[in-house]
């Protein structure tokens, strides 16, 4: 259900956007997924082609593109990008870490014609 809301968060930021800048229509939507992010790919897809559906939207490619996110060390204040392998901090090893970015889908930019 998540995704679902999601996508339609993206829509209406897409159509709003596509309308300020007098587009016919909307070529391509680039957003950004952190590596921490439950939403899935495909069932924003999915959701996409049912609500996008005789919009200026419509036939718009959805682009997927990785963000490395980021953390800050609670202990020592670094600033960090994560990594699968090691959930602490490079500087001091510290485990108390704060996530500031990377679990998220963010819109990053949208193509029109």
């Amino acid at each position: 259900m998540h995704e679902l809301m999601l996508t339609q968060n993206i829509l209406e930021i897409t159509l709003k956007q596509a309308a300020q800048a007098s587009g016919q229509r909307v070529v391509r939507i680039n957003l950004l997924v952190g590596p921490l992010c439950d939403e899935s790919e495909e069932s924003i897809r999915f959701h996409w082609q049912d609500l996008a559906r005789g919009t200026l939207a419509e036939n718009a490619e959805l682009h997927f593109e990785a963000d490395p996110g980021s953390m800050q060390c609670l202990a020592c204040g670094h600033v960090f990008e994560p990594t699968e392998e090691r959930f602490t901090c490079p500087v001091c090893s510290s485990d108390r870490l704060h996530l500031l970015e990377g679990d998220e889908v963010r819109l990053e930019s949208i193509e029109v014609d």
